[in-house]
């Protein structure tokens, strides 16, 4: 059923009967149209920019050889603190399988 506005409010026209649509806000009367509207169809979409993207991240440029993978670059991620005494906390970030470890000082 197709969507009907009021031609003298604009609001919308909410059903009365099968024929007949009414304005909740003034009352006017008028003949609905029960067309379906079966023309629209779902419009399928292309996959873009197949094949441009790598598994390989971009930001992987540290020299490191990663303990599961063995690829040898790796991102830095720098944490921070949450207390002022506390030291930053870095991670290395494998570019291929995205392995993280942990580096700086030991925790023992």
């Amino acid at each position: 059923m197709a969507i009907n506005f009021c031609k003298k409010c604009g609001n919308f026209m909410s059903p009365k009967n099968t024929n007949e649509t009414i304005c909740s806000r003034c009352g006017l009367l008028q003949k609905s149209n029960n067309e379906l509207i079966s023309k629209e169809q779902i419009q399928k979409k292309d996959d873009v920019a197949e094949g441009i993207v790598s598994d390989e991240n971009i930001y992987a440029t540290y020299d490191n050889i990663c303990k599961k993978c063995g690829y040898g670059k790796a991102q830095v991620i720098d944490l921070g603190v949450k207390y002022s005494d506390e030291d930053n906390l870095f991670f290395l970030k494998c570019g291929k399988c995205g392995f993280s470890q942990r580096i700086g000082r030991k925790t023992d």
